[in-house]
């Protein structure tokens, strides 16, 4: 007499599909980590950017406030433009200028961030802000790639 037969598993199809998963699995692990590093070093770079353009508010708002204070102390002795002019002059830091009645003062920061102001002495010893503009210097570090070179055949 025989045995009755048993049905046999196949481990093959079971074994592809298992690699499959697998590789699946490990090409969606190096891209999440991948990923993962370009959006920390993404936060890093505005981090600095962010400390920065709020270190030259800082800065300029410091320097706009010693016009002030400078240009008070002429009202309150009554002084006029011409007071007013040397009391700022006296008190500009390095790198400002002063052009007739016009105040220019420029704050870099080290990440290329740039604050330029401008204020314009009045007559009565006062100022009135006419720029406050925020710049970045953009430097090309790397050799980059063209990825659109922005022209499209279209039919």
């Amino acid at each position: 007499m025989t045995a009755p037969r048993r049905g046999s598993v196949r481990i093959g199809p079971i074994s592809l599909f298992t690699l499959i998963i697998t590789l699946c699995l490990a090409v969606m692990a190096v891209l999440s980590v991948t990923t993962a590093q370009a959006t920390y070093v993404a936060a890093e770079r505005q981090a600095l950017f962010t400390s920065d353009t709020y270190a030259n508010e800082r800065a300029a708002q410091e320097f706009t406030a010693k016009v002030d204070a400078a240009l008070a102390s002429v009202r309150a002795a009554g002084g006029g433009q011409t007071e007013a002019r040397a009391a700022v002059e006296r008190i500009l830091p390095a790198g400002a200028k002063l052009d007739e009645t016009t105040v220019r003062a420029e704050f870099t920061a080290e990440s290329g961030r740039t604050l330029n102001v401008e204020l314009i002495i009045e007559a009565n010893a006062t100022y009135r802000i006419t720029a406050w503009k925020a710049t970045t210097l953009w430097t090309d570090d790397s050799a980059g790639k063209t990825l659109w070179s922005g022209t499209a055949s279209t039919r």
